[in-house]
């Protein structure tokens, strides 16, 4: 029995230094995984796109599992637009998932994400949240591991549309770095409703190297023309972020900031300038009323001057149908006294020659005049102000290059567009605003709200950075 025991106890030590070899050689042979290729430093992505088009982003998957689609866009009227999935025909089943790229967690400032949730109509389908270290895009999600998270999400939404929800900050520091898919599964048969999600924000506070706007406009060198117009189009739409129309409020705060104290808005229908020092905002003026940032802004007013103020397109929505991104685009929507927006209405900009409505700060409503060229109604702001908004009219003009062709008929835009792609405006008010530009040059003002801008929304003002890019577009001596 000992010879036995000795016998077995010498075999168990054998094998056992074998498989500790083995191990030992295995873990020597282990290679360890090179930092990810392909990774994305930040997100803040809002979802805009064409109502029912699914949804297509570079680097993100939008995957049918089962059903009938992916996530798509979805909107409301003008609202922005946000990425929804729901089943609501009869008998209609649906898996389906909208995955991120590879997030870059490990270098990474913010290590966070953060997303809005809506649940619609919900009768019990399933929604959840994950996270997968291994998902490249190459099979079906299904074949990647992948952990659900604990969060957030709207719940009130179970017999109509819930409240829009903020999942907070989500921290994947532990994670290393995954991608985060929205994972959905519903059956008409049995659960009906879906949810919307929107303003997916990774590494919020990354760093970004600050644009050098000569860097901006490198490949705009040595144009002119229409070749230099279509150039910049390019130049202001990409990278142009899509906003909300409710982020204007914030903006306003620092873009159109009188005082720069974050208290005061800078309405250029209500302002009235120092004539001795027309270009230092001065609250001081006799009959001058001023509008507090977030106390006195309101929707539609019709209780006259001085009763608050709101957004004013200074290129009418209807006369690009309300779409976006130009219903949002902060380069042509300023704050303004409610009524004096009022009475502007959609009437283009011009010059007056005999008002029917004057406003406060001298700014007037009535027929054009002939030597203009448009005798019908205009509405013309004060001298001070005439570049800002010329400016302004240039930039739509270069910015929907490739779309402002087409809305011609739309309301009153006849009255300005001339249909083209290239010189846009009608002579008469191409004239008047190339005069604008020219006599009242761009200020410290509008420098401001160009930089303003363009951290929020990534794109720039052509015509604030350069305005003698105005003459080498449109003069006739180079068209």
């Amino acid at each position: 029995m000992k010879k036995n025991n000795l016998q077995f106890l010498l075999l168990l030590s054998l094998l056992s230094i074998s498989i500790w070899s083995c191990e030992k050689e295995d873990q020597e042979n282990i290679e360890i995984p090179e930092e990810d290729e392909n990774v994305v430093a930040r997100i803040n992505e809002k979802f805009f796109g064409t109502q029912y088009n699914q949804i297509e982003i570079e680097g993100w998957t939008n995957y049918k599992e089962e059903g009938r689609g992916g996530f798509q866009y979805q909107s409301h009227y003008s609202n922005p637009s946000y990425a929804n999935i729901t089943v609501f025909k009869t008998g209609e089943e649906r898996r389906t998932w909208l995955i991120t790229p590879k997030l870059d967690v490990r270098n990474a400032e913010d290590k966070t994400f953060s997303f809005d949730s809506r649940q619609e109509y919900d009768e019990g389908v399933v929604f959840k949240v994950m996270v997968s270290p291994d998902y490249d895009g190459e099979a079906a999600p299904e074949e990647y591991t992948w952990e659900e998270l604990d969060v957030t999400l709207s719940k009130d939404g179970a017999s109509g549309y819930g409240s829009w929800v903020n999942s907070g900050k989500i921290d994947l520091t532990s994670y290393g770095n995954v991608s985060v898919a929205f994972y959905y599964e519903g059956d008409e048969r049995i659960v009906s409703g879906g949810y919307s999600i929107d303003n997916f924000v990774f590494n919020d506070d990354g760093k970004e190297e600050p644009v050098d706007p000569s860097d901006y406009y490198k490949n705009a060198e040595g144009l002119d023309g229409y070749e230099l117009k279509s150039t910049l189009a390019t130049i202001t739409s990409t990278g142009h972020e899509w906003i909300d129309y409710g982020d204007l409020w914030t903006l306003y705060h620092t873009s159109d900031d009188k005082y720069q104290k974050s208290e005061i808005i800078w309405d250029m229908y209500s302002d009235i300038p120092d004539p001795e020092n027309p270009t230092v905002p001065d609250g001081n003026q006799p009959n001058e009323y001023e509008y507090q940032i977030t106390v006195d802004q309101c929707g539609q007013s019709g209780a006259g001057e001085g009763y608050c103020y709101n957004r004013e397109h200074v290129m009418p929505q209807s006369w690009f149908d309300k779409k976006a991104p130009m219903v949002a685009d902060a380069h042509h929507i300023v704050p303004t006294d409610a009524y004096v927006n009022t009475r502007r209405s959609n009437h283009p900009h011009g010059v007056v020659a005999s008002h029917t409505w004057k406003s406060t700060n001298g700014s007037k409503l009535g027929s054009g005049t002939a030597a203009s060229g448009y005798t019908g109604t205009v509405f013309e702001p004060i001298d001070e102000y005439k570049g800002d908004f010329a400016r302004m009219y240039l930039y739509m003009a270069t910015r929907y290059e490739s779309q402002i062709g087409s809305w011609v008929n739309n309301g009153q835009a006849g009255t300005v567009l001339d249909g083209s792609s290239n010189k846009v405006y009608k002579d008469w008010f191409l004239n008047l605003m190339l005069e604008w530009h020219k006599n009242d040059p761009v200020s410290d003002k509008e420098i401001d709200r160009n930089e303003q801008i363009f951290q929020l929304q990534k794109n720039r003002n052509p015509f604030i950075d350069h305005p003698e890019y105005a003459d080498m577009i449109w003069d006739n001596s180079v068209n």
